[in-house]
């Protein structure tokens, strides 16, 4: 009962918070220290971990619905835009998306109990533009009967660009023999933001038998910090770049569960938090009001400018304040099902979800992660990402020495730059020292889940009696020498009872013939 409770548990929250990148990567487990960093339960195997600037990880995600050769075309010596083309690709909801982050640092030391602490540093540079297929018939096809006498909501659409640096504390720990849960508090500094409200709402509406515009809008902002600074019309961007009062928070919590031998459950949420922007703040704000407009008066060329300042662009009014705004991060959710063929082979299936601009994006994958020895893991995925067709991914680390080198790319089928949607890639190079006890929570990783019904994690039987295992090596499991143990039956006790009372026979008799001389 207590199985099925956190399954269930597990399936809602997927399914609530329903990640957009790295399937392949993340189904290598806990293979490296950077899968700590998508779902904070996961404990890499090792003592101490160290990662240097830039070359412990760059993580690079584009995600567009249209390709360049579906949006432009060619025309003689010109390069134009293609709307037939364009709307005929496009879903209902549609987004570009651009994620690029850095490694700056990371130090993790696993105690032989098995907890692992860690400190970790990113830079972080990320946008999302948000649309409608409608938004878009409206502005290039105005006239289009499609687009006549019906809402078009722009409320559905949204942007947002940030830069900011996380600095992260730490913690994973096996609370019990199959329960290992982590979390990472975290300290934001943000650089830059350009973005717009979620809870922007706007809707218009062509007549087209009275050719009538009418509008209406509600909380329609366009927020900006820091942009003065980065074109150095403003402050100090060195200074800038290294401390500023624009800071915020954000949690990032997992938990993995080994249900028994064969099957595990594993999920996290990352990106709890938010950022308050208080530097170089300006915000253009477009007062809550409706119109409806008419056209304007054509009878006097000499009066077009004014009328339609009179009658249109005097409609929008505007207004510019330096408040101060929060922006919440894009949470992001991992959820995957783990069967563990063998101590070498697991098959996941995984859902996750990124929530941005009050917009679920979800995606989809499955895959099979392999092992070769202690040198090289492998993962091959077939991934579903947002707006994306299924495709392929793989994934790999291989580690000499105290040197890890880890590379994965999601979206890898037919890849062509013109032709290309989407491409999600990973790469770095760590270095792990000293070998820790236990493993996945516990050292051992994903693959290793407890024996059924024996006492301990690594509790294996032996000639009838429980030993802890030392390691695990295929199907082979790796004890302490054991003493040698004295065999013992009813015949060899008989034996030595016999042998015991003629042994006490002859000392008796001896001890008689003594007395009597």
């Amino acid at each position: 009962m207590k199985k099925f409770a956190i399954t269930i548990l597990f399936l809602t929250c997927v399914s609530f918070l329903k990640a957009q990148t790295s399937v392949s990567f993340q189904h290598l487990g806990n293979a490296t220290f950077q899968n700590n960093l998508i779902n904070p339960s996961l404990i890499p195997e090792g003592k101490w971990f160290i990662g240097l600037p830039v070359i412990s990880g760059v993580h690079v995600n584009v995600n567009n619905k249209l390709s360049y050769n579906e949006t432009f075309t060619k025309q003689e010596n010109s390069t134009l835009i293609d709307v037939d083309k364009m709307l005929g690709e496009l879903q209902n909801q549609n987004m570009v998306s651009v994620k690029a982050n850095v490694n700056l640092l990371h130090i993790g030391y696993r105690f032989d109990t098995g907890p692992m602490i860690s400190f970790t540093a990113n830079e972080r540079i990320e946008g999302d533009f948000l649309y409608s297929k409608e938004m878009v018939e409206y502005v290039f096809k105005p006239g289009n009967s499609a687009a006549l006498n019906r809402d078009v909501k722009v409320s559905k659409v949204g942007v947002r660009a940030t830069h900011f640096r996380e600095f992260g504390l730490g913690l994973a720990a096996p609370i019990n023999e199959q329960l290992t849960a982590g979390i990472r508090a975290k300290f934001l500094v943000g650089f830059g933001d350009v973005s717009t409200p979620g809870n922007a709402k706007a809707t218009l509406r062509s007549n087209g038998e009275a050719f009538q515009l009418s509008a209406d809008w509600e909380n329609a902002m366009y927020r900006t910090s820091g942009l003065d600074i980065y074109n150095e019309d403003e402050g100090d961007l060195g200074s800038h770049l290294v401390m500023n009062s624009n800071t915020g928070f954000a949690l990032d919590l997992g938990g993995t569960y080994h249900l028994n031998r064969y099957y595990t459950i594993t999920g996290s949420i990352v990106d709890i938090g938010f950022i308050n922007w208080k530097e170089n703040v300006q915000n253009e704000v477009l007062n809550d009001t409706s119109f409806t407009y008419n056209g304007v008066d054509l009878s006097s060329i000499g009066n077009l400018q004014q009328s339609l300042e009179d009658s249109l662009f005097d409609r929008f009014n505007t207004t510019e304040n330096f408040d101060p705004y929060k922006t919440w991060l894009p949470t992001t959710a991992y959820g995957s099902w783990i069967y563990h063929y063998s101590p070498q082979t697991d098959f996941y299936v995984t859902v996750g979800s990124r929530w941005v601009q009050r917009q679920f994006k979800m995606m989809y994958g499955g895959g099979v992660t392999q092992k070769f020895g202690r040198a090289f893991t492998g993962s091959l995925s077939v991934t579903k990402l947002p707006q994306q067709f299924f495709n392929l991914g793989a994934a790999f680390t291989a580690k000499g020495g105290p040197v890890q080198m880890y590379m994965a790319v999601d979206h890898v089928i037919n890849f062509n730059l013109p032709k290309s949607r989407a491409i999600d890639v990973r790469i770095g190079m760590n270095f792990v020292i000293g070998k820790g006890k236990g493993g996945s929570g516990d050292g051992r990783g994903l693959s290793s889940g407890p024996i059924q019904g024996a006492k301990g994690l690594d509790t294996n039987v032996f000639l009838g009696k429980k030993v802890k295992t030392k390691k695990r090596d295929g199907i082979y499991s790796i004890i302490k020498k054991q003493k040698r143990r004295e065999i013992k039956n009813k015949r060899t006790k008989r034996d030595n009872d016999v042998k015991k009372k003629s042994l006490n026979g002859r000392s008796g008799k001896k001890n008689a013939d003594n007395n009597e001389e």
